[in-house]
């Protein structure tokens, strides 16, 4: 199997074995029709002319005859149109490019997964990059994990303590809100600055092992784990077309947060910033300093988890 998930493997040597099989057939029916039959009591010796002319007038006759029948299977049935491959396998360490290029394409992105570190650090600016760039407006929902649900949090943080047991300690639950309040004071920020973006943010009370990333162009599934490939289904499969629906009736099952235009720009520098912006959001009211530096560190220096968690 190669990088887009084809296989010439099994299919390519069926083929050969079914060619090679008709053609032994075919001419061992010539050398028994030649030599053998005119042996046959009663039978009359035919030249090879005769045989071959034989044999082509029965071959025009099979294609006719199979000619017609495609005619009726087009007419009652239509054309079957050869979609788009269904699926693309992405090697880990080339997720990164695939995750830029869809963002350098589109106009439009669907987020669900966990605490969006890698949306946040680096396929959200591509996006604002080619909005700004080409002028058109950009419509982003990103569904992430509800930090102030405490059990929610302690059970994300198991589950990628179990995952990745060589980095048991990063992950704990303020890791966790720490890492979603960044991505949420980010979007915060950008849907003040720029007037082109439409952004919502969602938030969900249950874990999933996947990461959904939708574009205009294809969608693709990962799992938030170094050295796991990755999943592309282009627009026009079956499994995008689902993909679209699944993340639409998602969102509306989750609990949106809005994101306040009228607020006054801050781009948090200090744990004083983080605590106005999340008491702005409504989100993790009450939190305490270690909190809020955390979530400071994270905003600042986001981590890509596909290297490094």
């Amino acid at each position: 199997m190669d990088g887009t998930g084809r296989s010439d493997g099994p299919a390519g040597v069926n083929t050969k074995l079914y060619l090679c099989s008709l053609s032994l057939a075919a001419a061992l029916l010539i050398v028994i029709r030649l030599f053998a039959l005119p042996h046959l009591g009663g039978a009359t010796k035919v030249s090879l002319s005769d045989t071959i002319i034989s044999i082509v007038d029965a071959l025009t006759g099979a294609a006719v005859a199979s000619l017609c029948v495609s005619l009726l299977v087009v007419f009652f049935y239509g054309l079957r149109r050869q979609g788009p491959m269904e699926v693309q396998v992405a090697a880990p360490g080339s997720i990164s490019a695939e995750l830029d290029k869809a963002a350098g394409a589109t106009n439009s992105w669907d987020y669900r997964g966990h605490t969006a570190r890698y949306f946040r650090s680096a396929v959200l600016p591509t996006l604002l990059r080619r909005a700004e760039r080409q002028g058109h407006y950009l419509s982003v929902n990103v569904q992430v994990l509800d930090p102030d649900n405490g059990e929610l949090m302690d059970f994300f943080a198991e589950y990628r303590r179990n995952a990745n047991p060589d980095r048991r300690d990063y992950w704990t639950r303020r890791r966790a809100q720490a890492e979603i309040a960044a991505t949420i004071i980010r979007l915060q920020l950008l849907s003040y600055q720029f007037s082109r973006l439409n952004c919502r943010v969602y938030l969900a009370s249950t874990v999933s092992p996947f990461t959904i990333d939708l574009s205009d162009t294809c969608v693709i599934v990962t799992r938030e784990k170094a050295g796991t490939a990755a999943l592309k289904y282009p627009v026009g499969s079956s499994f995008y077309d689902s993909t679209k629906e699944d993340m639409r009736l998602s969102n509306s099952q989750s609990t949106e947060l809005p994101l306040p235009r009228s607020a006054t720009e801050l781009d948090p520098g200090s744990v004083a910033d983080v605590r106005e912006v999340l008491s702005l959001l409504d989100i993790l009211q009450g939190a305490d300093d270690e909190l809020l530096n955390l979530t400071l560190d994270a905003y600042r220096r986001p981590v890509n988890p596909y290297a490094n968690a």
